[in-house]
């Protein structure tokens, strides 16, 4: 199973993400299950590591480890992609198993 390091935000919003982008993290958020929404980020080396296939198949189950070193198991829900330059992530949804 694949295993993505992630971090929580402590300030959100479009100034933050645009920083977040500009230091080569990716902004997320870890949503459902009942349970309060996340904003965290991910260094995009991280998802380097990552299978593209993996990244594109919604059904495909991923770990997050916190800085607790909690699992969290998750599905993408969405991934959004910078509008001209398609490779790069700006934003990925979550879904919370």
């Amino acid at each position: 199973m694949n295993k993505i390091k992630i971090f929580k935000r402590k300030i959100t919003g479009k100034k933050s993400n645009k920083l977040l982008r500009i230091n080569d993290k990716i902004p997320a958020i870890i949503y459902g299950n009942k349970k309060k929404e996340i904003p965290i980020f991910i260094n995009s080396k991280d998802l380097l590591n990552i299978n593209n296939d993996l990244l594109n198949n919604k059904y495909k189950i991923i770990q997050l480890i916190n800085e607790k070193n909690e699992l969290i198991r998750v599905k993408i829900s969405d991934i959004q992609y910078h509008p001209f330059k398609l490779t790069k992530i700006y934003h990925i949804d979550f879904l919370r198993l």
